[in-house]
């Protein structure tokens, strides 16, 4: 169960009265969408309609209305998770993010505009990122918990599953395994001789966490772990023991909503 209050809280310093695109959700069991907020950026605001529906268990759908051309935008549900596959969960963020970059290739005038809406687009997500990191200190009791892998991809995929580059996160946890602090860690490649063990523990010890969960992403869509993301799990597990600091898994997400958990497999943890 994911609360929403953290991102009410963070998106009331992002939102405008009277703008454009209003976010509207439905909740469990009922017909009828209510305007919870509005935004000028027609981006953020289907950023923020796929976080919301995702972590809030109180949401089933949300959308975007155009209040200019009175039209519906964009519209999101609450991902079905099947049984016995890793890849069954829905990621309506990647809608959204197909619509950030949008799909005009054809001159490099348009190129260049697209990939500054990204830019802009991700520069939100990261301020959204470091609203949620206040909530989550300010309001423990309100913190989600990580009972399993798909529960952390669950978490990351929407910041890191679509980059097109590697990026290195840390999950710090508390007794109850609840989350304390998201850490965007590294940009790059993700290989044993760049990572810095001791980079991966600094706001653990900080935060004193008693565990932590280690997730990156492969842009290339083909989350399969590669020789050195074995021997960064293997390094961080034994660096992890003599600081009794537990490394809970290593995840490698990847578009689509696919992951892989490194502990599953048996890689590293041995």
């Amino acid at each position: 169960m994911y609360p929403l209050q953290p991102f009410i809280q963070a998106k009331r310093r992002l939102s405008r009265r009277n703008s454009r695109y209003e976010c509207q959700f439905r909740a469990n069991g009922s017909d009828e969408y209510s305007t919870d907020c509005a935004f000028n950026d027609l981006d953020l605001a289907m950023s923020f309609v796929s976080l919301v529906v995702r972590f809030s268990s109180q949401v089933e759908a949300g959308k975007v209305f155009d209040g200019k051309t009175r039209q519906v935008v964009f519209i999101c549900h609450t991902p079905v998770v099947e049984s016995q596959t890793h890849q069954a969960r829905e990621a309506p963020a990647e809608y959204a993010q197909l619509a950030m970059t949008g799909f005009d290739s054809i001159t490099q005038k348009a190129t260049s505009k697209r990939k500054k809406k990204v830019n802009e687009t991700l520069a939100r997500l990261r301020q959204l990122h470091d609203e949620l990191n206040a909530q989550l200190y300010t309001h423990p009791t309100e913190r989600p918990s990580i009972h399993s892998p798909s529960d952390a991809a669950g978490i990351l995929e929407y910041f890191i599953g679509g980059l097109d580059h590697e990026e290195l996160w840390v999950i710090n946890l508390d007794t109850r395994n609840r989350v304390m602090q998201l850490v965007q860690l590294y940009k790059g490649s993700v290989n044993s001789s760049q990572v810095r063990i001791a980079e991966v523990f600094r706001q653990a010890i900080v935060d004193n966490a008693p565990a932590i969960i280690v997730a990156h992403n492969h842009p290339s869509g083909e989350p399969s772990p590669s020789p050195d993301d074995v021997a960064v799990t293997k390094a961080i597990l034994q660096a992890g023991k003599m600081l009794d600091i537990e490394l809970l898994d290593h995840l490698v997400i990847s578009t689509g909503g696919k992951y892989v958990s490194l502990k599953e497999r048996g890689l590293g943890f041995s």
